[in-house]
C-alpha cells in the first residue's frame, strides 16, 4: 500500500523492545523468516534496543547488514518494558505486530494476522493469540483472568474455542503481551509514566476497549515464550517501580488502587515497610510535573544532569538529551542541538506536553498555591509554552530556563531552532538565546504562554531598581540605566505597568488596576506576572521586592 508520497509502505512490521538479548532477537527473527515466508515480501522488522551502549548493541546494529527490512533503534531514555511503544512510533507499517524478543510463532500464524486485518481494513481492535507451553502438547492459554498473582495482575485462563485453530477470534478480557497486534493508527500509546517492568496487561487492553475497540484471541496466532533466563535479565525489576505502574496505568484508565495495595502488602509481608514504599509510588506518580508527558534534559554535561542531582521524587523521569555535536562544536551550538533533539523525539513519541529543562539544578515546582493549583489542570487549558521557575543562574553567568511545549508547537520552535551552522548563526544574531526566543515570541503573539516562572510570594511589590532614569514618550517609557549603560523603549503597556510598581502594590493590585483601567475581565494576573518578570530580568525592577511589613 502507497503513502501520501505515493511510495509503497509495508504491510506488516514485526517490532520488540530488548535489553541485552541478541539471541533472543537472532533465533525469534530468523524463525520468522524461515517459519512465516509467505509474508515475507510484505514483512519489516522494527528492534528497539533499551540498552544501546551494551554489549549486544552493535551485534543488533549489524543484523541490518543482512536481513531485508531490517531497522535498529537505539533508545536509552529509560528502561523499562513500555519501551515497546517506540515500536508503533518507528515504524510507517499498517500492520504493526509487537512480540517480546524471545518468541517463537506457531508456523502460518501471521497470514492469519495478515489475513485478519485484510478482511477487517478499517478495525481498531486488539488482535492476540494463545500462548502455547513449552512441552507444546499441552493445552494453549487463551487469554489472563483479571486476577492477582506473584506481583502481577492477570493469571492463565483457557477457553475451550482456541481448541479449533482455524475458528474465528472471539472476545477475551486480556492476555499475555509476549504478542499483540493491531493497525498502526489504532495505537493508543502506552502511558509514557511507566518505568521499569510490568502494569501493562489489563491496562493496555481496557484503553482498546475505552475507545470503542474488542481485544481478540485469534486461534490461528499462537506463540511460544522462553521464560527461562539462566543468566539472569540484566535489567531493574524493583518492586517500587512495579507499584508506582500500576497506580500511574489504573489512574489513566479510572481503576480502583485498592485491590493493587491489597495485594502487595499481602506479598511484601510484614519484613518490608510497605507504607513508605506506597508512600514514595504515591509521591511521585502524583508529584505536581506529572501532568507533563517527559521531562527531558538538554542542560550542561552529562555530569551536571545526571538524574542524581534532580529533587528525588522527579529524578527517576529525567532523561538526559544527546544531540548529534562534536566535542569541538560552540556549546550554544550544543545546547540548541539538544533542543532540536528533545523536541523531535516528544514529537515522534506523540506526547502531548513535554518539560524541558535547561537548568542543571532541575526543574523547580511552583511554590504559590495559586500556581500549584492552576499546574494541576495546565493539560485541560490552551497554550503552547507553560513557563516554569528556574534555579538561580548558573555558574557562566546563563540564564536557566524550564519550559513545557505543547505538541501543537513542536513543528514552530522546530522551524525556527537551528539545524545546521548557518541557522545556528541567524538564531543567535536574532535571538542569541532559548529564552530571549520564546520571552519575544510571546511578547509578539506567536506563542501562547502559561507562565508560572513569576513565583514570588503574594507579597512582594514590584518597584523600580535604583540608578535608573525614566524619560515619558508619547508611546511609552525610555529607561536609561547608567552601570551598564543602556537604553530601554517600553511600550504603552509596559510603561502602565512600570507606572503601577511603586512598591506600594502588589502584582495582583497592580492587574487588578489594569483591569479597572482597561474594563478588562478578567483582571490580566499572568500577563502582569510575565511582564514583571522581563523588567526584573533586564533590570529594570528591582530583583527583589518590598514586602509587607
Amino acid at each position: 500500500m502507497p503513502d501520501e508520497r505515493g511510495r509503497a509502505l509495508p504491510r506488516l512490521c514485526v517490532g520488540m523492545a530488548t535489553y541485552d538479548d541478541f539471541d533472543g532477537v537472532w533465533f525469534t527473527i530468523q524463525a520468522i523468516r524461515l517459519y512465516q515466508s509467505e509474508v515475507s515480501a510484505e514483512l519489516s522488522f522494527v528492534v528497539i534496543d533499551n540498552h544501546p551502549e551494551g554489549a549486544a548493541a552493535e551485534p543488533l546494529r549489524a543484523l541490518a547488514d543482512w536481513i531485508p527490512g531490517y531497522r535498529y533503534v537505539p533508545f536509552a531514555g529509560y528502561r523499562g518494558t513500555a519501551v515497546r511503544d517506540l515500536v508503533f512510533r518507528e515504524t510507517d507499517a499498517d500492520i504493526v505486530c509487537c512480540v517480546d524478543s524471545h518468541v517463537l510463532l506457531r508456523p502460518g500464524a501471521l497470514t492469519h494476522l495478515v489475513n485478519w486485518f485484510e478482511a477487517h481494513p478499517e478495525s481498531r481492535d486488539l488482535l492476540q493469540g494463545p500462548l502455547l507451553y513449552d512441552s507444546l502438547g499441552e493445552p494453549a492459554a487463551t487469554h489472563l483472568e483479571p486476577t492477582w498473582g506473584a506481583g502481577m495482575f492477570g493469571q492463565w485462563g483457557r477457553d475451550p474455542r482456541v481448541d479449533d485453530p482455524s475458528g474465528e477470534p472471539f472476545e477475551i478480557a486480556m492476555q499475555g503481551l509476549g504478542l499483540f497486534a493491531c493497525r498502526r493508527e489504532a495505537w493508543p500509546g502506552l502511558n509514557p509514566r511507566l518505568r521499569g517492568f510490568g502494569a501493562e496487561e489489563g491496562y493496555l487492553h481496557e484503553k482498546f476497549r475505552q475507545r470503542g475497540a474488542r481485544v481478540l484471541c485469534h486461534p490461528g496466532l499462537g506463540w511460544l515464550h522462553r521464560f527461562p533466563r539462566p543468566a539472569g535479565t540484566g535489567y531493574a525489576n524493583r518492586w517500587e517501580d512495579r507499584i508506582r505502574n500500576y497506580q500511574v496505568a489504573w489512574s489513566e484508565i479510572g481503576w480502583d488502587h485498592a485491590p493493587i495495595e491489597e495485594h502487595f502488602r499481602e506479598l511484601l509481608g510484614p519484613d518490608v515497610d510497605a507504607d513508605a514504599v506506597f508512600g514514595q509510588a504515591r509521591a511521585q506518580s502524583a508529584h505536581p510535573l506529572a501532568v507533563f508527558d517527559a521531562v527531558l534534559c538538554v542542560a550542561g554535561d552529562d555530569e551536571t544532569c545526571d538524574a542524581h542531582l534532580h529533587p528525588a521524587d522527579v529524578a527517576w523521569r529525567v532523561e538526559r538529551v544527546q544531540a548529534d555535536a562534536g566535542p569541538a562544536a560552540d556549546p550554544e551550538w550544543r545546547r540548541l542541538s539538544r533542543w532540536r533533539a528533545a523536541l523531535t523525539a516528544a514529537a515522534r513519541r506523540g506526547y502531548g506536553q513535554v518539560l524541558v529543562v535547561d537548568d542543571p539544578a532541575g526543574p523547580v515546582v511552583p511554590t504559590r498555591p495559586d500556581h500549584r493549583d492552576r499546574l494541576a489542570v495546565v493539560a485541560d487549558r490552551d497554550w503552547d509554552v507553560c513557563l516554569l521557575p528556574a534555579s538561580v543562574a548558573g555558574g557562566d553567568g546563563s540564564a536557566p530556563l524550564t519550559v513545557a511545549v505543547h505538541q501543537r508547537a513542536y513543528e514552530r520552535l522546530l522551524a525556527d531552532f537551528p539545524h545546521d551552522a548557518p541557522t545556528f548563526m541567524e538564531f543567535r544574531n536574532a535571538w542569541d538565546d532559548p529564552r530571549r526566543y520564546l520571552r519575544e515570541r510571546i511578547a509578539d503573539g506567536i506563542l501562547t504562554a502559561v507562565d508560572f516562572s513569576y513565583d514570588r510570594s503574594d507579597d512582594d511589590r514590584p518597584v523600580l531598581a535604583p540608578g535608573n532614569e525614566v524619560i515619558q514618550l508619547t508611546d511609552g517609557f525610555l529607561v536609561r540605566q547608567g552601570s551598564p549603560p543602556r537604553e530601554h523603549r517600553l511600550n504603552n503597556t509596559a510603561a502602565v505597568i512600570l507606572e503601577l510598581c511603586d512598591g506600594g502594590r502588589t502584582v495582583a493590585q497592580i492587574a487588578e488596576s489594569l483591569a479597572e483601567i482597561f474594563a478588562l475581565t478578567p483582571a490580566p494576573s499572568v500577563e502582569v506576572a510575565t511582564c514583571v518578570a522581563q523588567l526584573r530580568e533586564i533590570e529594570v525592577l528591582a530583583e527583589s521586592g518590598i514586602a509587607l511589613p
